[in-house]
């Protein structure tokens, strides 16, 4: 690694301590939205005291002049989750980390969460910018992809076995035409 590099890192760990610093929780409660920010996807965190995850949507400014867009990121940490809905059934293929391989799975199309705090960070590929900030509300509704990561993440932290029709039971079929 270059040394340049490596200050980067540095300063911008030094940076989210101290903004994560604010809001007055303990540090691993940040875990899912580091995962999220740094790594990608969706993510799970649970001790005896407290459960978080991290939920993504995804949104996508485009100019149809210039043939140029961005991508807004919303990570959603969500502190102490409990379901408040579920709707729906969707059929889809998942892979969770200790697999090896992706699963066909259950999930609903639709969940309303309830949470002590939601935290949202907002990433702009424009700007190169998080903005982080505390939401007001204490439940939140997600639907279709995000609603599925959620789901996902919800088992984790009621620590549900993820279980699924494994891939090769799927068979090959040649279209023609």
């Amino acid at each position: 690694m270059k040394v340049n590099d490596l200050k980067a890192i540095l300063k911008f760990s030094a940076r989210e301590e101290a903004i994560f610093g604010r809001f007055g929780l303990p540090r691993d409660a940040f875990y899912p939205l580091v995962l999220s920010l740094k790594v990608g996807g969706a993510w799970s965190y649970s001790t005896e005291d407290l459960k978080s995850i991290s939920v993504i949507k995804v949104f996508t400014s485009y100019d149809q002049k210039s043939k140029t867009g961005h991508t807004i990121e919303e990570v959603y940490l969500l502190l102490n989750p409990e379901y408040v809905s579920k709707e729906g059934m969707v059929y889809r293929l998942e892979k969770c980390g200790g697999r090896d391989e992706r699963s066909l799975v259950t999930r609903p199309y639709s969940v309303t969460i309830k949470a002590e705090r939601i935290i949202v960070a907002a990433v702009s590929t424009e700007k190169k910018k998080i903005f982080l900030k505390e939401g007001a509300e204490r439940t939140i509704s997600f639907t279709g992809p995000s609603a599925f990561y959620a789901a996902h993440e919800m088992e984790h932290l009621e620590h549900i076995e993820i279980e699924g029709l494994p891939m090769w039971a799927f068979e090959y079929e040649e279209v023609k035409g």
